[in-house]
């Protein structure tokens, strides 16, 4: 009897444990030169809040790139920071109303290699808000020179309840040619992956930050 009893709690401990969704994760999958990135975290803050956040970001992000690296770029290295596998230099951008296209222009350095400077990557970005209280925000490749092949990324905000929402962001990414021969997908999670683990953070820390300024009602 015991015995059963132990193999059924072990049953049931090992299936809630493999259906689990972490609520903190990041994983990338590669398959036929994409690399598909899947990113969750948990916020300890409000609809509204959490909504102001994704707004802010989406302005400056067409109007105000050096406001970005004070919070939502922080701590991502993409102002010349020094690193043995590759370095950037996210210089600028520029919004066109009529085509509602962004264009980034930065440097892409790989060490005592080779010198990419003020590669140009065009793409818009679209907001969607669902009948479900869900909304996003997608960012789709236009043009690149060199760097990307494909590229968009769709960052969702899910709220959980008054006081808690989720963030999730999934990227798909084929790098042009060089890149594609160069990043391999060890060199990607040391490239790309953990810095889109930053910026999802960077954005919760800074949701987190406004709900403790936010009076209680």
């Amino acid at each position: 009897m015991r015995n059963c009893i132990l193999l059924l709690f072990l049953f049931l401990t090992n299936s809630l444990f493999l259906n689990a969704s972490p609520v903190d994760s990041i994983s990338t999958n590669y398959k036929d030169g994409e690399f598909v990135t899947y990113c969750q975290v948990s916020v300890k803050a409000s609809d509204s809040v959490c909504s102001s956040v994704t707004r802010d970001f989406d302005y400056q992000m067409r109007y105000n790139l050096d406001a970005l690296f004070s919070w939502a770029l922080k701590g991502m290295n993409l102002r010349k920071e020094k690193n043995e596998l590759m370095e950037f230099y996210f210089k600028s951008t520029s919004y066109d109303k009529s085509t509602a296209v962004i264009r980034g222009v930065g440097d892409v350095v790989i060490p005592n290699i080779i010198t990419f400077p003020d590669i140009s990557i065009d793409s818009k970005l679209t907001h969607k808000r669902f009948k479900n209280g869900n909304s996003s925000f997608n960012l789709e490749l236009v043009h690149s020179e060199g760097f990307f092949k494909k590229m968009y990324c769709t960052f969702t905000l899910i709220p959980k309840n008054k006081k808690e929402c989720m963030y999730t962001l999934e990227t798909h990414i084929r790098f042009g040619w060089f890149f594609d021969i160069f990043i391999s997908k060890k060199r990607f999670q040391s490239i790309m992956e953990w810095r889109l683990k930053k910026y999802v953070h960077n954005l919760k820390d800074e949701a987190e930050r406004r709900e403790r300024l936010t009076p209680n009602p």
